[in-house]
């Protein structure tokens, strides 16, 4: 036969892995928006909104030397989910073409998200053409929406 105390801590337990599970799936994101952040290489990705659901919209401006398609805003979309984030963008615009896809994933900590990227070549035919490296972005600016009204 059970014990009473037994029984107690068990229903703890049970009632602390609910809470566990149900902040778990809190898909809010702690990252803030709309917000700049600019990486180690002067690049800047400036994020517009994270959805309800944790879709990012946004865009990046590549300023990595060595990398073509410079000084051009690409459009960014991605997923954010708490503290983790990933992101993406095609490098294709009116003005220049770099033939390629970078996806990043990392998370947001003490002020700062890093990341982990992948650059892709359109025409790749093995993992070993794709180009890996590390970013660490620090925001920049928080982005303020202000109204052109007048106050009165």
């Amino acid at each position: 036969m059970y014990s009473r105390n037994k029984i107690g801590l068990f229903a703890s337990f049970i009632f602390t892995l609910f809470l566990s599970f149900n902040s778990y799936a809190d898909s809010s994101t702690s990252i803030p928006f709309p917000s700049v952040w600019e990486n180690q290489s002067g690049s800047t990705l400036q994020i517009d909104s994270i959805g309800s659901d944790g879709l990012i919209t946004g865009s990046y401006i590549n300023r990595a030397s060595g990398y073509s398609c410079q000084n051009i805003s690409y459009p960014v979309t991605g997923w954010a989910y708490g503290t983790a984030l990933t992101f993406n963008t095609l490098w294709e615009s009116v003005s220049e073409s770099c033939n390629s896809i970078t996806a990043w994933a990392g998370f947001l900590s003490q002020g700062q998200i890093s990341t982990l990227w992948n650059l892709t070549i359109n025409g790749s035919t093995s993992t070993s053409q794709i180009i890996q490296g590390s970013d660490t972005f620090k925001q920049i600016q928080a982005v303020t929406n202000k109204s052109l009204l007048l106050k009165k």
